[in-house]
């Protein structure tokens, strides 16, 4: 069971990682610095519907997934920790059925409102969930040295969330930042729990 879990997050990583990579070199003059993920699916980008369904959905439903195997590894204590990462997951799905406005503004349209809506909860709940998660892990023989770097993490995700909620010539860069310290987190505990067992 244990591989599975790192199999969720070599996967949920990929997807992470390369569908950005792969949309934003089809899109003339999107910056990996300055450009926030959700603007690859953004309403009228050339690529919107691939970016939606070929990228943001299965990245919701493979965070699912990893949350659910690594659920089956902890006690129920850590429930509340794997709901709020999970949150993850419901904002790239919402991500795709419900895109931001052009530019992914703070305000705009209805659907560019709920779109922001499911990004914050995604965020907020990856940060509190990490949090969560390490004080979970404390008590776990198995998982006891990733507590700390788990919570730390957790709190630099919420950070991040605080200088995203600006307009920045950076804000892409800070996403990406965010994104990598959740995903290498999920392939730690996968590698982690592997090497373990």
């Amino acid at each position: 069971m244990n591989l599975w879990v790192l199999l969720a997050a070599v996967l949920a990583g990929l997807l992470a990682a390369v569908p950005p990579w792969w949309f934003a070199r089809r899109r003339p003059g999107y910056s990996h610095l300055r450009h926030t993920i959700s603007e690859l699916g953004e309403t009228g980008a050339p690529d919107a519907r691939r970016v939606a369904w070929l990228a943001f959905a299965p990245l919701g439903l493979a965070v699912w997934v990893f949350a659910a195997l690594l659920g089956s590894r902890l006690p129920e204590d850590a429930g509340t920790g794997l709901v709020l990462l999970s949150l993850l997951g419901v904002s790239y799905v919402g991500a795709a059925v419900f895109p931001c406005d052009v530019g992914a503004p703070f305000w705009g349209t209805w659907r560019n409102q709920l779109h922001n809506l499911g990004g914050a909860a995604g965020y907020f709940g990856a940060g509190a969930g990490l949090i969560e998660l390490g004080r979970a892990f404390e008590d776990l023989a198995s998982l006891s040295d990733l507590a700390t770097v788990t919570a730390t993490l957790g709190k630099a995700v919420l950070a991040g969330i605080f200088v995203l909620s600006f307009e920045s010539p950076v804000r892409g860069l800070v996403q990406r930042v965010m994104e990598a310290m959740v995903f290498g987190w999920m392939l730690l505990v996968g590698g982690w729990l592997v090497l373990a067992s």
